[in-house]
């Protein structure tokens, strides 16, 4: 099952997500979710990268480059044919609004947290009305991989899940899963395991009611778990 995007490239609706992962994991995985019917891989965090920290303990970013600079030399690399398709990630609505304004190549795609706990429902219609795709990272709310550096509790954990899960003869997870996909989200669920791998990928087979998604939707509780800058040892609010 795919989601079309505004240039007309098919993207599949769920993907796996590697993100922090161990690299000599990854491999493995990879073939194993290939063999399943996955066709869509998220590699963020992949790799290494030098911290975002000077020797002073400053932030050390380029304050020369802005944004749309940026933006501009992503739209070259679709003209010259090296991308197909280009995106933004943990953009909120203002962010994505100045892009719509100057960007020639609109976004494909705006990858953000979102999941039960953390709807940002304006953010994903906004994003929608205006023909962009979002991607749901974290779609699960982080369950237990979270917890180590945010402290977090899982949505899974909710009895409103579960007790849908006991429903539909699914699990906590297939349901969240599958929440996502009805609000027309693309999920990219991150596993190291291969069964959890095979079980995120079996929410085809089921169809949430408009009256569980409405519980759904009164799960909400505006709780982010996942700030990338705090696994890089960067605190955006202090």
């Amino acid at each position: 099952m795919a989601i079309t995007l505004n240039n007309g490239f098919k993207m599949p609706i769920i993907g796996l997500g590697v993100w922090r992962m161990e690299g000599q994991l990854i491999k493995d995985l990879i073939l194993n979710s290939i063999k399943i019917g996955y066709r869509h891989f998220d590699c963020a965090g992949v790799g290494t990268t030098d911290s975002a920290l000077g020797e002073d303990g400053v932030l050390d970013i380029d304050t020369t480059i802005s944004l749309e600079t940026t933006w501009h030399a992503m739209e070259g690399l679709v003209s010259s044919g090296l991308v197909r398709s280009i995106g933004i990630s943990n953009y909120d609505i203002f962010l994505t609004r100045d892009c719509l304004a100057y960007s020639k190549i609109k976004p494909a795609v705006n990858q953000i947290e979102t999941h039960p706990y953390f709807q940002r429902e304006s953010l994903v219609k906004f994003c929608q009305k205006h023909g962009i795709c979002v991607t749901a990272h974290t779609p699960l709310g982080g369950a237990a991989a979270n917890t180590e550096w945010f402290g977090t509790v899982s949505c899974l954990d909710d009895q409103v899940l579960k007790g849908l899960a006991e429903k539909y003869k699914k699990t906590a997870a297939q349901i969240a899963l599958r929440w996502g996909i009805q609000r027309k989200t693309v999920i990219i669920p991150k596993t190291s395991k291969l069964e959890r791998l095979k079980e995120n990928f079996q929410v085809f087979d089921f169809e949430l009611s408009k009256e569980d998604i409405e519980l759904i939707t009164n799960m909400d509780k505006k709780y982010r778990t996942n700030q990338p800058a705090k696994f890089w040892g960067i605190d955006l609010y202090a």
